[in-house]
């Protein structure tokens, strides 16, 4: 594809009408909804997550447009299989949305390394093992649209979320430094950066959300978003998009971002061993 062609494929970001779009983490919560406002627009839906049962449930519920491979995506060589597997089902893959992930809510010193590893398996390495897979079909296509689901964790290092928000650290400099790589390409990088999200990913960790602010917001606002984020071509979109002020303070005064946190968390500050080794299973 020549420069001219790929920055108008880039400019004006891809359409999911006719378009095959894999999601992980697809069975619930924000994959389900994606999957969701995916099919609404006419794309053919590729669903990767554990629970087969729930896969073929939600790909039936949206009349079977798609195909199913379920997986375990901390597992390399399954979600490898799982995504040839689509490809071959569905046709090249046009639109990746990396979502699957795990969360877990402890005291750094209280946390075993072992959820360190495991997050970073699950939330960042997945993210990185599904995108080798599919971008060398993009960019001989020259086109395509891979889109992670990161958090404002990712932007925020959140007190006792130390192993989640690492995680998602590593999905927000790799959604950048991927999105510049590709810039002349076809092929759009986006990420999603959601704040509370009502799903039972808080039930899953074993602590469940217990703050009045910022207020969960509803799994199909964060679909909406990636739907945009794949329309329009965007880099970043935050969910709501408030939030993207404390994302603003935290570079522009961290010394002030680090005081509210302190004050946010004080109860939990004045614990002797706040938080303890809580961690979810993967959506």
């Amino acid at each position: 594809m020549s420069d001219s062609a790929s920055t108008r494929t880039l400019r004006c970001g891809m359409r999911w009408d006719g378009s095959v779009v894999v999601v992980t983490g697809a069975s619930r919560g924000i994959g389900e909804a994606v999957v969701r406002a995916a099919a609404r627009r006419g794309a053919k839906a590729g669903l990767i997550a554990r629970s087969e049962a729930e896969l073929r449930s939600l790909l039936q519920s949206i009349g079977n447009r798609g195909a199913i491979a379920p997986a375990d995506v901390g597992d390399r060589g399954a979600l490898t299989e799982a995504l040839r597997s689509l490809a071959a089902d569905l046709g090249p893959i046009d639109i990746l949305v990396n979502n699957a992930g795990i969360g877990a809510y402890s005291s750094v010193a209280s946390t075993d390394i072992s959820v360190f590893e495991q997050l970073m398996s699950v939330n960042y390495f997945a993210t990185v093992h599904a995108t080798k897979s599919v971008l060398p079909e993009m960019l001989r296509r020259g086109r395509g649209h891979i889109v992670n689901v990161a958090s404002v964790a990712g932007r925020l290092g959140a007190p006792f979320e130390a192993a989640y928000a690492a995680s998602k650290f590593a999905v927000v400099g790799f959604t950048e430094a991927l999105s510049v790589e590709l810039s002349r390409s076809g092929v759009g990088v986006s990420m999603v950066n959601p704040g509370p999200v009502a799903t039972d990913f808080f039930t899953a960790r074993g602590h469940p959300y217990s703050r009045s602010v910022p207020r969960p917001i509803p799994a199909s606002r964060v679909a909406e978003a990636v739907m945009r984020a794949v329309e329009e071509n965007r880099l970043e979109i935050v969910v709501p998009t408030w939030l993207q002020l404390g994302v603003i303070a935290r570079h522009l005064v961290p010394a002030m971002y680090r005081w509210g946190a302190a004050k946010s968390f004080a109860a939990e500050l004045d614990e002797p061993d706040p938080g303890e080794d809580h961690r979810s299973t993967a959506t």
